[in-house]
């Protein structure tokens, strides 16, 4: 091999060892027509330079310079770079899942798979040359609890809740790796959430409404991506309440659970009760015969009803303008804890107003006071 051919190959094969997923410089420039390293005249006495070809790869996360293969995962998006020894005219390029004949494409990989990178140059004598690397990408599969848009993303046994193809008009705001727990038992980190709720006025549940594998979590700094660590039911085969991530519908007890119409909506609660309560509705459940959620205590009104509330204490009342932190008092809307010798039996609890007169419950309320004293409730 003449000495400038010779040359050319070795900065070649050091252009590619050295490709850098952070877009730095390789010892070649990317070899597009107008811009060709060696378009100079040959030193006198050196045969011309034979065309030769190869490709480095930008913003690869993961880049093994000796097995030559970019590991990421989907959406894996990179940026080929030509490498030539010579002048080329016209590049085609076969990425593994499409074809272009840009000269330094980038490109998405959007579904998991191993994928195969050609190139081929023409030279401006009109030459053809070829260079194949065989496994060049690794795209992985998103592991479980990572956002995602399609299910095809997620890693096996795995399927995308609320995908952006298919998202879902209550609950998450995008896409999520789960599986489903209708057997009741899921990994180690993972904990089984009944996320049944009722069903929305439409009679079409949500995609999220079944039980549900998810993040175990203690914490909101535990979760990811917006999540939020919740207190969710249990699936149909277990009693108690879990910590999990997800997003902030269904709501916890305390919460509103009025939609945009003014309708009270039992499927937004996590409990599967919207209970009349404030001038948004509270998002509650019936304890007459089942246990409070965790963080929450059984509560007699004085119009009968049994409902879980949550202390103060652990639990800013929400912002509705009926509701207040408010001890035990008599009245219709007034309540005694059914366990006195509750943890927190102390404190206030998030509950309608109490009230003398309507001009306590304006704009959005009236002062109700048919037994003891008033409360306020929504007109």
């Amino acid at each position: 091999m003449r000495r400038g051919m010779k040359r050319g190959f070795l900065l070649l094969l050091a252009g590619l060892a050295a490709a850098d997923c952070d877009k730095s410089e390789s010892p070649l420039r990317d070899a597009s027509p107008d811009l060709a390293p060696s378009d100079a005249p040959p030193p006198p006495n050196d045969a011309p330079v034979s065309l030769a070809v190869d490709f480095a790869v930008e913003n690869c996360p993961s880049f093994d310079p000796v097995a030559l293969t970019c590991t990421g995962t989907v959406p894996l998006a990179v940026r080929f770079v030509p490498l030539a020894t010579t002048t080329v005219t016209k590049y085609l390029w076969e990425l593994g899942d499409a074809s272009t004949s840009d000269a330094a494409p980038s490109h998405v990989y959007d579904t998991p798979g191993v994928y195969t990178v050609t190139i081929i140059a023409t030279g401006v004598s009109g030459g053809v040359v070829t260079k194949t690397h065989a496994g060049f990408i690794v795209a992985r599969a998103k592991p479980f609890g990572s956002p995602c848009d399609a299910s095809v993303e997620c890693d096996q046994g795995l399927f995308c809740l609320c995908p952006a193809s298919a998202g879902c008009s209550t609950g998450a705001a995008r896409g999520m790796c789960v599986s489903e727990c209708s057997s009741g038992f899921c990994d180690a980190d993972q904990e089984c959430a009944g996320l049944l709720t009722a069903p929305p006025p439409s009679a079409g549940a949500e995609p999220w409404q079944r039980s549900l594998c998810l993040p175990a979590c203690e914490k909101d700094a535990d979760c990811t991506d917006g999540l939020l660590c919740r207190a969710l039911p249990p699936p149909p085969t277990g009693s108690a309440w879990v910590h999990a991530c997800f997003a902030d519908v269904p709501r916890d007890i305390g919460e509103p659970c009025m939609d945009a119409g003014g309708n009270l909506r039992n499927d937004l609660c996590a409990s599967g009760q919207c209970a009349d309560l404030g001038a948004l509705g509270m998002c509650s459940m019936n304890c007459q015969k089942d246990s409070c959620p965790p963080d929450s205590d059984c509560a007699v009104f004085g119009d009968g009803r049994r409902l879980c509330l949550r202390p103060c204490t652990s639990y800013a009342c929400a912002s509705d303008a009926l509701l207040t932190c408010i001890g035990s008092a008599a009245g219709d809307l007034g309540y005694h804890l059914a366990d006195p010798g509750s943890a927190n039996a102390g404190s206030s609890y998030c509950a309608p107003k109490s009230c003398a007169s309507d001009g306590d419950c304006l704009p959005n309320g009236t002062c109700a006071a048919a037994a003891g004293s008033g409360h306020c409730v929504r007109r």
